[in-house]
């Protein structure tokens, strides 16, 4: 029983891990495109995946709640936590990068 538990706890940090590194990826490629040699039409879809990939990053999920019991000994315990759900992941560099991009757009007489 304690093995089944080991391997689902461990199953459940990989998927964890890999989630962390595959949204900070897709947040590389964004920023290493070159813009500046983007044609109109791609520079505006660039910069609608810009705005996608913030409001996807910093989009607050609902209210989590979490039940925990344990003991230790003799003892018995348990314990309720509430989190407001929110990633806590501001994403500068892509609202950095938009602004230049918008600058871009600005210059070559696109509105997006």
């Amino acid at each position: 029983m304690k093995i089944k538990q080991n391997i689902i706890l461990s199953l459940l940090i990989i998927v964890a891990v890999f989630l962390v590194f595959g949204c900070a990826n897709k947040t590389k490629e964004l920023l290493a495109e070159d813009y500046h040699k983007m044609s109109n039409d791609d520079l505006l879809r660039y910069f609608y995946r810009l705005n996608d990939e913030i409001e996807r990053s910093e989009k607050q999920s609902g209210p989590q709640v979490g039940i925990g019991i344990g003991g230790f000994g003799r003892h018995t315990g348990g314990g309720v936590g509430i989190s407001s759900g929110s990633t806590g992941y501001t994403a500068e560099e892509l609202r950095a990068r938009r602004i230049d991009v918008r600058m871009d757009l600005k210059k070559r007489g696109i509105v997006p």
